[in-house]
């Protein structure tokens, strides 16, 4: 069986205390659903907030002094968010898991609808480890690290992962 889940890339939160958040390992990913705890929620917009918390240039407004508003900021000006994370994509019967790469940010998720809609390939990251996504015909092959000539892969049909596109929607 093949599942693709929404994640969201953590880091430990070190010493955060604007706001409730869940102890995570140094990094990986949180799979995002309607069943997170309010910690976990708090982790994600915690993450989320951190990716867009760059000072701002000529078309934002000035960062506030509040410690919380200045932390918000970002998150409250850009007009398009980076959200580091993406979809994970897990062969339960081989064991062999597709993870977000660098490059790949959850705000990207519309993209895999174009690849399954148009083909051809999409890549998720580069050099060390390089997940790339390719259509072959009416086959989709999703290959961990393409830097690698023996890399695992995972296959399905395009039917299926139009599939699972709407399932993780849904979650």
């Amino acid at each position: 069986m093949i599942v693709m889940q929404p994640v969201r890339e953590t880091r430990a939160p070190d010493g955060f205390g604007l706001w409730p958040v869940a102890a995570t390992e140094p990094s990986g990913f949180l799979p995002l659903n309607g069943g997170l705890s309010p910690a976990e929620v708090g982790t994600a917009v915690m993450r989320i907030a951190a990716c867009n918390d760059v000072d701002p240039d000529g078309d934002r407004p000035p960062r506030p002094a509040a410690a919380l508003d200045s932390f918000l900021h970002g998150l409250l000006t850009f007009d398009d968010l980076f959200a580091a994370g993406g979809l994970r994509v897990t062969d339960t019967s081989t064991g062999v898991t597709f993870l977000p790469g660098c490059c790949d940010g959850l705000e990207d998720w519309r993209n895999w609808h174009r690849f399954a809609d148009g083909g051809g390939m999409l890549g998720f990251g580069h050099a060390p480890v390089s997940p790339v996504a390719e259509r072959l015909g009416d086959t989709v092959q999703l290959t961990v690290d393409a830097e690698q000539h023996d890399s695992a892969a995972i296959e399905l049909s395009v039917t299926g992962l139009r599939r699972l596109l709407t399932s993780a929607e849904a979650t």
